[in-house]
């Protein structure tokens, strides 16, 4: 029987794979379910084997095919370029000061991966050697989400309406630090995969031009560069891409040559399935809002098949809506995770 890393990049490549894999990310859940303090983990250099024990005990409970190595935070790009983090004592780590917020040129900074990002780093190595059968998936950002992180969304809003050469350095930077944090997971073999996290590479929050102008443009030298370090590329835009007038951009996006599409909320996954028509395989599955948070057992349960049969004639990975984060209730995601192992004819 393959392996869930086999099984999760077979369905990437659009290849056979023996059933449906299962991938929640999660960004910060692991900390409820080992029961540590989010400033346990977010010490000064950042406890590397507090966060794999994390990744392990989530994935100890679902039962999942693929991992994020690390315990997720925005602080890995905040701190590394100057910005400033709160860590509470049980929540969600959240900037408070964006690096390039107040600046109109770019500084001279390190590219190199320092701080939390060094324990991150070592965590992906350490959850590697503690599961080397299942598919380990760097999350990093798309083009204008990381752009957005570092400057703080308003800025960056300035700067699409009147300074789109400001835009392109910062990017151009903001990316430079991301292939260096791959080329080090690359060179410590930690990972199968690349996840492009982007919620702000959204054609409903800028419109399509900016979204043709900035994230396509960007989005494919992302996957040309990823792809000669032979990783797949699996691209997570929010925004809706199955409302009438919407084709021409979603077919730009697959034309990139991503690897995975995985679809937001507000789409329909039926839709999604015919306009990518095989060209790669389909991400997504039960909304986290309202579905997993305040949703029935009943609820759940039919969301998620609702999800997996609409993407039934497509090589499909089963994933929620977006990432997790502390205070999720593990009983929804339990029933979720039951129901697809059930799909897979599996009791877990």
């Amino acid at each position: 029987m393959a392996t869930s890393k086999e099984t999760f990049i077979s369905c990437l490549r659009n290849e056979d794979h023996e059933y449906l894999p299962m991938f929640l990310r999660d960004f910060t859940l692991g900390m409820d379910v080992t029961n540590v303090r989010t400033i346990d983990v977010f010490t000064k250099e950042y406890d590397h084997e507090l966060s794999a024990k994390c990744v392990k005990a989530f994935r100890n409970v679902t039962e999942q095919d693929a991992v994020v190595g690390c315990v997720h935070s925005p602080a890995f790009n905040i701190e590394a370029f100057g910005g400033e983090m709160k860590y509470p004592e049980y929540g969600i780590p959240v900037p408070i000061k964006h690096p390039f917020e107040n600046m109109n040129d770019i500084p001279e900074i390190s590219l190199e991966p320092r701080g939390k990002a060094l324990g991150a780093l070592r965590s992906y190595s350490l959850v590697r050697a503690k599961m080397p059968d299942v598919a380990v998936v760097a999350n990093v950002e798309g083009p204008l989400t990381k752009t957005g992180t570092i400057t703080g969304m308003e800025k960056m809003i300035m700067c699409l309406e009147s300074e789109n050469d400001l835009i392109d350095d910062i990017i151009s930077v903001c990316l430079e630090h991301t292939y260096s944090f791959l080329e080090h997971l690359d060179r410590n073999g930690s990972i199968d995969s690349v996840f492009l996290a982007s919620a702000s590479d959204n054609p409903d929050l800028f419109g399509p031009e900016i979204y043709e102008n900035f994230t396509i443009r960007w989005l494919k030298r992302m996957t040309d560069r990823i792809h000669k370090m032979r990783y797949p590329v699996i691209f997570h835009p929010h925004g809706t891409f199955t409302s009438p007038g919407t084709e021409k951009v979603f077919d730009d996006t697959v034309r990139t040559g991503i690897d995975g599409f995985q679809y937001a909320e507000e789409n329909d996954p039926r839709k999604i399935v015919s306009m990518i028509g095989g060209r790669c395989s389909v991400l997504g599955g039960t909304n986290i809002v309202p579905t997993i948070l305040n949703g029935s057992e009943k609820e759940i349960r039919d969301e998620t098949l609702f999800h997996i049969n609409a993407c039934e004639n497509a090589d499909h990975v089963f994933m929620c809506s977006c990432s997790l984060q502390r205070a999720t209730p593990m009983s929804g995601i339990r029933v979720m995770c039951d129901t697809v192992h059930r799909h897979n004819g599996r009791i877990v």
